[in-house]
C-alpha cells in the first residue's frame, strides 16, 4: 500500500469545526456488467462526531525579565493593567483567571492586594462602575460563557506595599486555566503574561484625556472640547511639567484637517504658558498645543482644557470606530530624570449629517443652481423637457398608456445614506397609477422600511431612478393635464427631503374595436361564429381589429376559452395569424409565416385581419364554451373585446396505459411493476367500457402475473381487478366507480419468476386496454378501439447479485499516516479520519469500467490517499494520477475517485477497472477535521 499525504497540514490555532458538528460521509461506485449496462452502488454512510477541544490566550505577553507592560508608582499606590483574554477552543467554555507574583528578579516583593475586574465597556479605563466582583471558585475569578474565538477584556489591579522601597519591583501576570480541559491554560507553564511596576521615591505624574463637550454647527464642522489632566501621585515634587497633545500623529485617528483652536487652551493653574507649536515637522498646521508648568507638588494636580475643530467633509463614526487621541504630560523628577506619561485614549463620534437633493433628469440641484438638463426621449418615445425651477414636462399622453421620467438624486450629506421615495399625484386622472423604477426594474426596499429606495449612496454621489406614470385608458381625456410630485427622504434623518415634479401638459383618448370579420372598420361584429370540434382539434375564427382613435397605435392580442374538463376548467390561449389574404381561411402561407402577438401599428381608421385559432384539449368535456378576445394598446392601455364566439366540443373515448417498465430480480423472486391507467377523452369508464388482455413472451415457463388496482388485493386478470376496483370505489374521487376524464389509476402488476430460471433469461409481458363503450354518442370518437389498444411491455431478467461496496472511518489522531488507530471515530479539530472504501464483485461475471466515488466531507481537508499497486485518483474529474503522487489540498465538496490500472500501461483505460468475479478493490481516503 502506497500512502501520499499532507505532512504540512498542522492543526489549527484557532477554534476549528464547532464542536457537535456531525461529519458524515457515504461514497459510492460505477461499474459496467457483462451486458454493456451502466450501475451504480451506493455505501453505507459513516459519521464522525467534532468534540470540544479547549483552548485559552492572554495578551499582552511578557517576562519577569522583559515585562510587556511597565508603569511607575509609589509605596501605597494602585496601578491598572489591562488584558484580552480569549477562547481560543471550538466551543463556549468558562475560564478561572488568577494572578500570579514573580520573585525571580532582583528586589521584587509581592503586591499588597490584587484583583481582576471585567473591563465591561472595553475601553481600557477602569470606571468606578467596573469594580465588580467576579464569580469565585477555589480563589480564582470564573470568566463564565466564553464563546467560541470571542475575547474578554479585562484588569489587574494591584497596591503597591506602603513598605516598598525606590529599588523594588512589583512583578505579576494573569493566568487562566479551561474549565472544560484544565489542561488547557495560559500563564501557568510556557507562555507568560507578566507586567512590572518600578517602585519610585520620586514624583510620579499620571495623565489623563476626556470629552467635555462636542457640538456640530452649522456648516457640519464638528467643535469638540478636551480636557487634559495630571495628578502628582508621588512622595517628591516634579518640575518642567509638560501638557502635551498632538492632535494629528501615530497616537491619533483625528481626520485631517482637524485643527486646535487658536488661543482657546485655558490652563490650572494660570501660572502656567500655552503655546501652539508646529514642530512635529508633519506638514499639518494648528495640530498642537501644550501647556508648561512650573513645579508640581505631591497631590497637586494641573489641567489644560482646549477646542478642536473636526471639519465637515470628515466621515461620520460611530461607537466601534471612533476619533481617537492621546495626550501626554512630560516632567523631571527630584533625580533629574524626565518622564513622558501617555494618557488614556479619548474617543469621539462625529454624527452622519444627513441632505439630499433630487430633480430632473440631469439636475438633482434643479433651481438650487443654474444648471438645466437636456431635453430627452423616454422609452416609450415621448419627449420630456426640462426646467431650472425643479419641473419636467411631457406635453400630451393618451388615456391608457404611460410615460416614464429619469428623475436625479444626489446624496449632498456627510455620510452614506438611503433615500426613500414617495409620490403624490395632482389633477390626474382617477386610477392614473406611479412606479419608481431602477434601469426598469422596480426599486428596492433595500432597508426593509416599506418604502421604496435609492440602496446605500455614498456622500457626493449621484444616482438616476426612472417615475413611470400610467394614465388609465377609461379616464378619458384631459385638456389641462397634472403632475406627480416626487420626494426623496433621508433614511439618516428624515425631517431631510427634497422635492420635484413631474409634468403632464394634456391627456388625450384611444379607441380599438375588435370582432368577427365584416365589411366595416374596427371589427364591427358580423353574425357570432360557431366552430364544433372534437378533442384536440383546432376551431378558426376569422377577427379584424380596427384603430378608431386619432393617433396611430398597436395592439397586444389576447384571447382565452375555458373548457371544462375532469375535476375542474382548463384555459386556453388564443393564438392568432395575420389573414395575409382576407378569406377567412388558415392558408399554409400564413401558418408559415408563424403567429402574432401584436397587430403592429394601424394608422387612424384602418384594420387589420385576423385568424384566431383554438387549440381544444384532449379532454375537454362535451358543450359549448365562449372565446374571450381583447385587442390592447401597449402604449395607450386601451383595449377593446369580442365575446362573440363559441367552441362545441363533441364527445370522445380515450385511454392510455403507461409506461413500459423493465427490471430484474433473482430466480426465484417477484417483480413488481406499476402502470397508469389514465382517461384521456371526455366521457367516464366503468368495467363495460374497457377490455384488457395480457400476453407474454420469452422466458414464460412456470412463470405467472398478478394483477391489482390497491397494490393490496391482486387477481389473475386485469379485467377482474379493475371490475373490484369499481366496485369497492376505487377509480377516482369525482364519482369513483367509474375512471372519469383526466382522472388515473395506479395498476400493479407481479411477475413471479420460478426457482431455476437461468441467469440472463428474459420475460416480456405486453398488456394492453381497449375502449369498448356499449352505445357511444353520435359523432363520439374511439381513440382506442380493439384493434389499436393502449399498450405497455413489462421486461424482466433474471440476474444474480452484482457489486457491493462498503465504508468505514477511523480516527488517526494527529498523524496522517495513521500509525496508531483511536478507538471511536469521534474526533478533535485537527486530528485525521481515515476513510476505507472497498468494493467486491458478487456475481459470476466479470465487472469492467469500476470506478469508487467518494467527497471531502464538510469541515474537512483533503490530506492523503492510499490504494493498490495500480491505483490511481483523480480531482473533480481531472487528470488520474497515482496514488504514490500526494494530492494537492482539497476542500469540502471537492470529487474524488478512484481506479485501477488492470492492465498495467500506467493509465486508466476507458474499460477499467476490471474486477472479476469475488474479487474487491480497497482504497482510502484522509481528511483532516477543520
Amino acid at each position: 500500500m502506497l500512502l501520499a499525504a499532507f505532512l504540512s497540514l498542522g492543526v489549527a490555532s484557532a477554534a476549528g469545526t464547532k464542536a457537535g458538528t456531525q461529519i458524515t460521509n457515504q461514497a459510492s461506485a460505477a461499474y459496467r456488467d457483462s451486458t454493456g449496462t451502466r450501475l451504480d452502488a451506493n455505501s453505507n454512510q459513516v459519521s464522525t462526531l467534532v468534540k470540544q477541544v479547549g483552548g485559552v490566550t492572554i495578551s499582552p505577553d511578557g517576562t519577569p525579565a522583559a515585562p510587556g507592560q511597565q508603569q511607575q508608582a509609589v509605596p501605597g499606590a494602585e496601578v491598572v493593567f489591562p488584558y484580552t483574554l480569549t477562547n481560543t477552543g471550538n466551543g463556549t467554555d468558562s475560564f478561572l483567571v488568577d494572578t500570579m507574583v514573580d520573585s525571580s528578579v532582583t528586589n521584587t516583593v509581592a503586591p499588597a492586594t490584587r484583583v481582576v475586574y471585567i473591563d465591561a465597556n472595553g475601553d481600557g479605563i477602569l470606571q468606578p462602575g467596573e469594580r465588580v466582583a467576579l464569580p469565585q471558585s477555589g480563589g480564582k475569578s470564573v470568566f463564565q460563557n466564553v464563546p467560541a474565538d470571542s475575547a474578554v477584556k479585562f484588569f489587574v489591579v494591584l497596591q503597591v506595599p506602603a513598605s516598598a522601597t525606590s529599588v523594588n519591583k512589583v512583578i505579576t501576570q494573569p493566568t487562566a486555566t479551561s474549565t472544560f480541559d484544565a489542561t488547557k491554560t495560559d500563564g501557568v507553564s510556557g507562555s507568560t503574561n507578566y507586567s512590572q511596576v518600578n517602585v519610585v521615591q520620586d514624583a510620579v505624574l499620571s495623565v489623563s484625556k476626556s470629552v467635555v463637550s462636542t457640538t456640530t454647527e452649522s456648516n457640519g464642522d464638528l467643535t469638540v472640547v478636551y480636557r487634559v489632566q495630571s495628578t502628582n501621585t508621588g512622595t517628591q515634587a516634579a518640575s518642567n511639567v509638560i501638557l502635551a497633545d498632538d492632535i494629528i500623529s501615530a497616537t491619533s485617528t483625528l481626520p485631517t484637517g482637524s485643527v486646535v483652536v487658536a488661543s482657546s487652551a485655558v490652563i490650572s493653574p494660570t501660572t502656567g504658558t500655552v503655546t501652539y507649536p508646529n514642530t512635529d515637522g508633519d506638514g499639518n498646521a494648528s495640530d498642537q498645543v501644550q501647556a508648561v508648568f512650573g513645579s508640581v507638588a505631591p497631590g497637586q494636580s494641573v489641567q489644560m482644557t482646549f477646542t478642536v475643530t473636526i471639519p465637515a467633509s470628515a466621515a461620520p463614526t460611530n461607537g466601534q470606530n471612533p476619533y481617537s487621541n492621546v495626550a501626554t504630560v512630560t516632567y523631571t523628577g527630584s533625580t533629574g530624570t524626565t518622564t513622558t506619561t501617555s494618557s488614556n485614549t479619548a474617543d469621539v463620534t462625529k454624527a452622519a449629517t444627513a441632505a439630499v437633493a433630487i430633480g430632473p433628469n440631469g439636475d438633482p440641484l434643479g433651481a438650487a443652481d443654474p444648471t438645466t438638463g437636456a431635453a430627452y426621449t423616454t422609452a416609450e418615445g415621448l419627449t420630456v423637457t426640462p426646467d431650472n425651477a425643479d419641473t419636467q414636462t411631457v406635453a400630451s399622453l393618451a388615456a391608457g398608456s404611460s410615460v416614464t421620467f429619469a428623475q436625479s438624486v444626489r446624496n449632498t450629506g456627510n455620510s452614506t445614506d438611503v433615500f426613500d421615495f414617495t409620490a403624490a399625484l395632482s389633477d390626474l386622472p382617477a386610477g392614473t397609477t406611479v412606479d419608481l423604477l431602477r434601469d426598469g426594474v422596480p426599486l428596492p426596499d433595500s432597508d426593509g422600511d416599506g418604502v421604496p429606495d435609492s440602496g446605500p449612496l455614498a456622500p457626493g454621489q449621484t444616482a438616476v431612478i426612472q417615475v413611470r406614470v400610467r394614465v388609465p385608458a377609461q379616464g378619458g381625456a384631459d385638456a389641462n393635464g397634472g403632475s406627480v410630485v416626487v420626494t426623496a427622504t433621508s433614511s439618516v434623518d428624515t425631517s431631510k427631503k427634497d422635492t420635484t415634479t413631474d409634468r403632464i401638459g394634456t391627456v388625450t383618448a384611444p379607441s380599438v374595436s375588435i370582432g368577427d370579420t365584416s365589411g366595416s372598420n374596427g371589427g364591427t361584429p358580423a353574425t357570432p361564429g360557431n366552430q364544433a370540434v372534437l378533442p384536440g382539434v383546432q376551431a378558426v375564427f376569422p377577427m379584424e381589429v380596427g384603430n378608431n382613435g386619432a393617433q396611430s397605435d398597436n395592439y397586444n392580442l389576447s384571447g382565452t376559452v375555458t373548457f371544462p374538463v375532469s375535476g375542474g376548467t382548463v384555459p386556453v390561449t388564443v393564438v392568432y395569424y395575420k389573414d395575409l389574404d382576407g378569406d377567412g381561411v388558415l392558408d399554409p402561407n400564413e401558418l408559415a409565416a408563424g403567429p402574432i402577438t401584436n397587430t403592429g401599428t394601424i394608422q387612424p381608421g384602418e384594420e387589420i385581419k385576423l385568424l384566431a385559432v383554438v387549440n381544444t384539449p384532449d379532454n375537454a368535456l362535451p358543450g359549448s364554451v365562449t372565446v374571450n378576445q381583447t385587442a390592447q394598446s401597449p402604449v395607450t392601455n386601451t383595449s377593446g373585446t369580442d365575446t362573440n364566439n363559441t367552441v362545441t366540443v363533441l364527445q370522445e373515448y380515450d385511454v392510455a396505459l403507461t409506461p413500459d417498465r423493465s427490471g430484474t430480480t433473482t430466480s426465484p423472486g417477484t417483480a413488481l411493476y406499476e402502470h397508469q391507467l389514465r382517461n384521456e377523452g371526455n366521457t367516464s369508464f366503468g368495467p363495460a367500457d374497457l377490455s384488457f388482455t395480457s400476453t407474454p413472451a420469452g422466458a414464460t415457463s412456470g412463470w405467472t402475473y398478478l394483477y391489482s388496482f390497491d397494490g393490496t388485493t391482486f387477481f389473475a386478470s386485469i379485467s377482474s381487478a379493475f371490475s373490484d376496483a369499481a366496485a369497492r370505489n376505487l377509480l377516482g374521487s369525482v364519482s369513483p366507480a367509474t375512471l372519469d376524464p383526466g382522472e388515473q389509476v395506479t395498476l400493479s402488476v407481479k411477475v413471479n419468476v420460478p426457482a431455476g430460471a437461468p441467469t440472463e433469461s428474459v420475460n416480456q409481458l405486453t398488456l394492453t386496454a381497449a375502449t369498448t363503450p356499449a352505445s357511444p354518442a353520435t359523432g363520439a370518437v374511439l381513440r382506442d378501439p380493439t384493434g389499436n389498444p393502449a399498450r405497455v411491455t413489462d421486461t424482466t431478467r433474471v440476474v444474480g447479485g452484482k457489486l457491493a461496496i462498503d465504508k468505514t472511518v477511523d480516527n488517526c489522531g494527529v498523524l496522517v499516516s495513521c500509525n496508531t488507530v483511536k478507538s471511536g471515530a469521534d474526533a478533535f479539530p485537527g486530528e485525521y479520519l481515515r476513510y476505507t472504501l472497498s468494493a467486491r464483485n458478487l456475481a459470476t461475471e466479470t465487472l469492467t469500467e469500476v470506478v469508487l466515488r467518494d467527497t471531502v466531507p464538510a469541515n474537512t481537508v483533503l490530506a492523503g490517499v492510499t490504494g493498490p499497486t495500480g491505483g490511481f485518483y483523480r480531482i473533480a474529474g481531472g487528470a488520474w494520477t497515482s496514488v504514490a503522487t500526494a494530492p494537492v489540498a482539497q476542500t469540502a465538496g471537492t470529487l474524488v475517485e478512484f481506479a485501477v490500472d488492470s492492465n498495467g500501461n500506467n493509465i486508466i483505460d476507458a474499460d477499467e477497472t476490471s474486477l472479476s468475479s469475488g474479487a474487491s478493490v480497497t482504497f482510502t481516503m484522509t481528511v483532516r477535521v477543520n
